[in-house]
């Protein structure tokens, strides 16, 4: 990992400054902030991997440039998306915050990304010095999680669902109230959604033709359009 010294740069901080976990904050004490945690900072190539193995010390990652998935990873190698990351966006809290010591996990950049990889334990307790600016960061981070919380529930129930098809239906139906529209882009490539919903790809592909033949949706690479809307109110 590099140094959070990278961070310090005003083009750098402008990034920053824009994150949900920074809200309310000046640039001076952001520096401050930083300058006392001294955070690593991940830097990634387009495609690139980064595996996190079991054991790994709790960190929180916040994403301030690009975007990255989080996937994990079981005993036969079978890998499930739990979250795509992007600057601004939600949090950026990894998983692997938690104490997850036998779960394995991976990280993948879509783009070139940049990755703030915090102490768990730097939000959890009082630092001398910088109380008013870590209950700032502290509240920050109690706010955003409600969206990290609405993303995994609407995940769980996308895979709580009883077949391919359902589980699919369901997902999209989520992507088309979030767009508030019929027409939409998701953010996942056929392999990305069939890992996110923890089924094959092929089986994945066999259940869209279903769904195209028999008129209910019609789609191309990411782009989806509801034909019928049985299934979809938003």
């Amino acid at each position: 990992m590099e140094s959070y010294q990278t961070l310090l740069n005003k083009g750098t901080l402008a990034l920053i400054h824009r994150h949900p976990l920074f809200t309310n904050m000046t640039d001076s004490e952001i520096v401050e902030y930083l300058s006392t945690v001294k955070p690593g900072v991940i830097e990634m190539e387009p495609s690139q991997r980064i595996t996190v193995e079991p054991g790994f010390k709790r960190r929180l990652g916040v994403v301030i440039e690009g975007v990255v998935r989080v996937l994990t990873v079981d005993y036969g190698g079978n890998k499930t998306i739990i979250n795509v990351l992007q600057d601004h966006g939600n949090v950026g809290t990894m998983q692997f915050m938690a104490d997850h010591y036998n779960m394995l996990f991976e990280i993948v950049a879509d783009t070139a990304s940049r990755v703030i990889m915090f102490d768990a334990d730097d939000f959890l307790k009082p630092i001398t010095g910088i109380e008013r600016i870590q209950y700032t960061v502290l509240v920050n981070l109690m706010v955003s999680q409600r969206q990290l919380f609405i993303t995994l529930s609407e995940h769980l129930v996308c895979l709580s669902q009883k077949n391919i098809r359902d589980k699919l239906l369901h997902y999209l139906q989520i992507r088309s109230e979030k767009a508030h529209s019929y027409e939409f882009d998701i953010p996942l490539s056929r392999e990305d959604l069939a890992a996110y919903l923890a089924v094959d790809r092929a089986s994945l592909s066999r259940s869209l033709g279903e769904l195209r033949r028999e008129g209910i949706l019609e789609f191309r690479k990411n782009h989806f359009k509801i034909l019928s809307t049985q299934h979809f109110q938003y």
